[in-house]
């Protein structure tokens, strides 16, 4: 995989779910230190699914708690209080199905990926195992109000 075409289409992907899916207008921080982050002490919830192919790998999500609430008090019409936390893991992972599959296919539209099932897993849980074989791309995003973060390994 061309690393900069795949950071591209994820950049390209990541903007135009957002906006028109869940109304969030983003933009990408370097992924330096991190002190440019807005403040944010809630607890993060972190999704991710494999894709294969050409290649293989996966892609993870990391959400903090009060932006999945958000996120997804916007995405299904409810009140923010009336937000469940089954509310926010359905909508965490129907983001990154749609994340995922609009990256892959801006990526390559002729070619084939099948994608797994996205599934709640741990932040500190390690992307994938025997990570040194992985090419990783790291975007962190950053929102009105908070930051999210986008891992793609593949190999």
């Amino acid at each position: 995989m061309d690393k900069n075409a795949l950071t591209q289409a994820m950049k390209d992907s990541i903007s135009e779910v957002l906006d028109t899916m869940f109304f969030m207008p983003v933009d990408f921080m370097s992924t330096g230190n991190g002190k440019d982050r807005p403040a944010d002490k809630t607890e993060p919830m972190a999704v991710q699914l494999h894709f294969s192919g050409p290649v293989s790998g996966c892609i993870r999500l990391t959400v903090p708690k009060n932006l999945a609430r958000e996120v997804s008090s916007d995405f299904l019409g409810i009140d923010p209080d009336e937000v469940a936390l089954e509310d926010m893991v359905g909508t965490i992972k129907e983001m990154i199905n749609m994340l995922a599959g609009n990256t892959l296919s801006l990526y390559d539209p002729k070619v084939v990926f099948d994608m797994g099932v996205p599934e709640i897993i741990s932040c500190r849980a390690p992307l994938t195992r025997n990570i040194d074989e992985y090419e990783l791309i790291r975007l962190e995003i950053q929102t009105l109000a908070s930051c999210m973060t986008m891992v793609v390994g593949y190999k």
